[in-house]
């Protein structure tokens, strides 16, 4: 390991690709597309911070913490069921803040719950949280200690250099696209693809898929 920030900046990238990968995932499900999330890279980095401020704040499921502090349960059972609760309640809280913002300062409604079940105003539900918090628990159980541990070993400065780069590029993706958001008033939409109705765009251009 060359540096100690080094493995928490691996995670932040695997986390933002992961993320985006995720997102789409959602929408494409839900919505029946997928695009470019309104970022011009394949990252959203809130995911990777929000995983490394997870693991700061609660740990990990087999090693649990309250706001950085070590805790222990009387079962294993007892402890993802706190995780979840706990991820729930983190992404709720990061979900009204963010989504509050967005609409503060460039009248975007990014998102919307309301047709949700157990709806909590619009940017969170109970539904979505608990999905949330089962999708994080499984990520920070299974996948964020061997992602965690093959960062720690890494030794090598290319490797560290390239790691660095990009977050540097998703840093600077995240800045330009707020920018675009606060100046221009909706989302920088760059490609989509809808799955239901057919078709494809590319910068404006639509092409239909026969």
């Amino acid at each position: 390991m060359l540096s100690k920030v080094t493995p928490y900046i691996i995670v932040i990238v695997v986390a933002s690709l992961l993320g985006f990968i995720t997102e789409n995932i959602w929408v494409g499900l839900r919505f029946g597309f997928v695009d470019n999330r309104g970022m011009m890279a394949p990252g959203l980095i809130g995911y990777g911070m929000a995983m490394v401020g997870m693991y700061i704040l609660l740990g990990t499921p087999e090693m649990p913490r309250f706001l950085g502090q070590r805790i222990y349960f009387a079962s294993n059972e007892l402890q993802i069921a706190y995780y979840i609760f706990m991820a729930g309640v983190l992404v709720s809280v990061g979900e009204i803040l963010l989504g509050t913002a967005v609409e503060r300062f460039c009248q975007i409604e990014w998102w919307n719950y309301s047709s949700l079940p157990l709806h909590i105003g619009k940017y969170t539900s109970v539904f979505t949280s608990i999905g949330f918090g089962m999708m994080i628990t499984i990520f920070m159980n299974h996948i964020f200690p061997y992602l965690f541990s093959r960062a720690l070993a890494v030794n090598d400065v290319l490797i560290e250099s390239l790691v660095y780069v990009l977050f540097v590029l998703l840093v600077v993706d995240f800045i330009h696209e707020a920018k675009y958001m606060i100046k221009n008033k909706h989302i920088n939409k760059i490609w989509k693809v809808d799955i239901k109705e057919k078709y494809i765009v590319n910068h404006d251009q639509v092409r239909y898929i026969h």
